[in-house]
C-alpha cells in the first residue's frame, strides 16, 4: 500500500506564512495529482485567509501522538515508517469522521464522493505543491521544529503588513507595492501555465 522513497528519511511537509501569498495553486496542484480534477475543495492543502496580506496554507504536521490514530476506532489510519506521512487505509475508513475531530490542524478532509478521509500522504515524497508553489513557500525539511520556527518568523511578516497598511493609507509606498505584486502575479502565471500543461495531459 506504500510506495518507497528515496532515501527512507522522514520529511515534514513545512509551509512558511511569511512566504505565502495565498495564490491557491497549491490547492489546484494537489486536486490534480490526487484526484485528478481541478478542484481546490478536493485538495489535502488548505489555505486560510485572515487580513490584508496574510495567509496561512495549512496540511498534515505528522504529529508525534498522532491523535487521528489514536482516535480511528476502525484501525483504518496508520503513520508510514519511512517518511512519517498519515496513510489511510480504504477499505477500512467508514468516514465516521472521528479523526477529523481529533485533529488540531484541520488537516484531515472528509470525501463525500468515496465516503472515506483523506490526507496528505506527501506524494510518495514528492509534494506535487512544492514543485508548483511560486514564491517557494513549501519545503520538506527533516526536522518538525523548522515548522515552529517559520511560525515564529512569520509573525514579523504580520508585524510589517500591518504597518505597511497604515504606510499605504497615508499615500506611502503604493508604487513599490504594486510593483511587487506585479512580480508574484508574473510568478503566479508562470507556475499556472505549468499546471494547464500537466492537467491537459
Amino acid at each position: 500500500m506504500e510506495a518507497a522513497q528515496n532515501d527512507g528519511e522522514k520529511r515534514f511537509l513545512s509551509v512558511n506564512p511569511e512566504k505565502c501569498v495565498g495564490c491557491s495553486l497549491c490547492e489546484f496542484a494537489c486536486a490534480i495529482e490526487q484526484e485528478g480534477v481541478l478542484n481546490p475543495l478536493k485538495s489535502r492543502i488548505r489555505i486560510i485567509r485572515g487580513p490584508p496580506f496574510i495567509h496561512i496554507a495549512t496540511t498534515c504536521r505528522q504529529c508525534e501522538d498522532t491523535p487521528c490514530i489514536r482516535a480511528c476506532p476502525k484501525e483504518a489510519l496508520y503513520q508510514s515508517e519511512k517518511t512519517g506521512a498519515i496513510l489511510v487505509d480504504a477499505e477500512k475508513c467508514d468516514g465516521c469522521s472521528w479523526c477529523l475531530e481529533a485533529c488540531e490542524y484541520g488537516a484531515i478532509r472528509y470525501d463525500r464522493d468515496t465516503g472515506t478521509v483523506v490526507i496528505c500522504d506527501l506524494c510518495d515524497g514528492e509534494p506535487k505543491c512544492k514543485a508548483l508553489c511560486p514564491e517557494e513557500a513549501i519545503d520538506l525539511v527533516p526536522e518538525e521544529s523548522e515548522i515552529a520556527q517559520a511560525w515564529v518568523e512569520a509573525s514579523k511578516k504580520w508585524i510589517d503588513a500591518s504597518e505597511k497598511l497604515v504606510t499605504m493609507a497615508k499615500g506611502e509606498g503604493v508604487t513599490d507595492f504594486l510593483v511587487e505584486s506585479r512580480e508574484i502575479m508574473e510568478r503566479i502565471d508562470e507556475k499556472c501555465r505549468e499546471l494547464f500543461a500537466k492537467k491537459k495531459k
